[in-house]
């Protein structure tokens, strides 16, 4: 299922980039865990460090697999820290 979650993290960041929005990594571990999606030991998501690295391995992902920067760049404008700060960045 990882690279469907990170599929999903992809087309998710697009659609709040294209509707101006952001989410936290507390609010994309609600998503995901709503979602039905687990870590990969099978746990829920709880927003704390395990989803910002999962944050940073898609936007890795988009650019070093898929080679799109634009949408990796939509990781970074999606997703942040509670303090505002970019969530792909550890």
């Amino acid at each position: 299922m990882e690279i469907e979650k990170k599929e999903y993290i992809r087309r998710l960041s697009n659609f709040l980039v294209e509707n101006e929005t952001k989410m936290t990594g507390k609010n994309l571990a609600d998503h995901l865990n709503w979602n039905g999606y687990r870590t990969n030991s099978g746990d829920k998501y709880v927003g704390e460090r395990g989803i910002y690295t999962l944050i940073h391995s898609v936007y890795d992902w988009l650019v070093y697999s898929i080679d799109s920067q634009d949408e990796a760049d939509n990781i970074a404008k999606a997703f942040q820290k509670p303090d505002g700060s970019y969530a792909y960045d550890k």
